[in-house]
């Protein structure tokens, strides 16, 4: 079973991690740095610990819910559930789901098993509002080839895995939109900063700063990289690249757990005009929101069937999302 965040161990954690976020902000995120797919072009990333494990081959799901499919990268097959071809004819609009935790997308029926709406890391509501959904797992876990690089080399994968979903013929390769919770959502704001291929980007409870996160207490696999090297570190942290962002992006947290970077970061977006938004919830924490943010996220991508999105939430939209956390 893929080791997912539990709540009452991350409460104490993010609490820790919160005081951290408000101390000693980093001015790079203000700076005018090169893209992160630039800097990533001219580093190469030092894996020394290769203990990590992953959760082992994925269950096979009901039929008319998911197919279990593998999916072509860079070290070979990678696993993914995906949503059935309805044979309708159409070209529909697709989610990929980026899960929370680590080891990959479990080797369970949690996927296509009630969840309780406190903490539904399923992103449920996508595939109950009728979208193509997809669930990649990455290089090293579940049974695929590969070594883990956290927040790393995993993100060509997710690449290659948006490539596979805009190749089926019931997909609109112009309307794949990208989710993610907790360590999904900041792999989905690293995408986001890396390309332009996504309509738009959503991440929930993602972090900004890789090197704060594992500072501010125990991280629940082995850190991968050479922690010896600051930009090992940098190029995992969306907080240094948000002017590499091109396509609508929306980050959403709970004000338990909200991170104070992600105000710089939009105080930056703002200067720039970068297609960046935040979103603080109030009575929220970093789980009771995924159940109301996914099911508004899922009715804006069932309207918005422009030539560009026309996804924006505003105030109205945000009120409604704190009035159904907990309900």
């Amino acid at each position: 079973m893929t080791k997912r965040i539990k709540a009452p161990f991350s409460i104490l954690l993010l609490m820790g991690l919160f005081t951290l976020a408000g101390c000693g902000q980093d001015e790079s995120a203000t700076s005018n740095n090169p893209t992160l797919s630039s800097e990533r072009a001219a580093f190469q990333t030092n894996i020394i610990d290769t203990s990590f494990v992953g959760d082992g081959v994925p269950a096979t799901p009901p039929k008319e819910i998911f197919n279990l499919i593998s999916y072509p990268a860079k070290d070979g097959q990678m696993a993914a559930y995906v949503t059935p071809d309805p044979q309708d004819g159409k070209k529909h609009p697709a989610v990929i789901w980026l899960i929370g935790g680590y080891g990959g997308i479990g080797n369970d029926d949690f996927f296509w098993q009630p969840q309780p709406r406190d903490n539904d890391q399923t992103g449920s509501a996508f595939r109950k509002a009728g979208l193509v959904m997809m669930v990649p797992s990455f290089r090293a876990e579940n049974a695929n080839p590969g070594r883990y690089e956290m927040f790393y080399g995993e993100l060509d994968d997710l690449e290659s895995a948006r490539a596979w979903l805009a190749q089926q013929p019931y997909v609109d390769p112009q309307r794949i939109y990208l989710v993610g919770h907790s360590t999904g959502g900041t792999r989905a704001l690293l995408a986001s900063e890396l390309s332009s291929a996504y309509r738009a980007v959503f991440s929930l409870g993602g972090i900004p700063d890789l090197k704060k996160r594992i500072e501010g207490g125990r991280m629940m696999v082995n850190v991968p990289f050479d922690q010896r090297n600051a930009q090992e570190f940098k190029l995992r942290s969306p907080q240094f690249f948000v002017t590499s962002i091109t396509t609508p992006t929306f980050y959403f947290e709970g004000q338990e757990y909200y991170w104070s970077e992600f105000d710089d970061m939009g105080d930056v977006a703002k200067r720039k005009n970068v297609p960046f938004y935040t979103y603080m919830l109030r009575g929220g924490d970093h789980f009771n929101i995924i159940s109301p943010v996914t099911e508004a996220i899922a009715e804006k991508i069932l309207a918005d069937g422009g030539e560009k999105t026309n996804i924006t939430f505003d105030k109205a939209d945000i009120s409604r999302i704190e009035k159904n956390i907990g309900r």
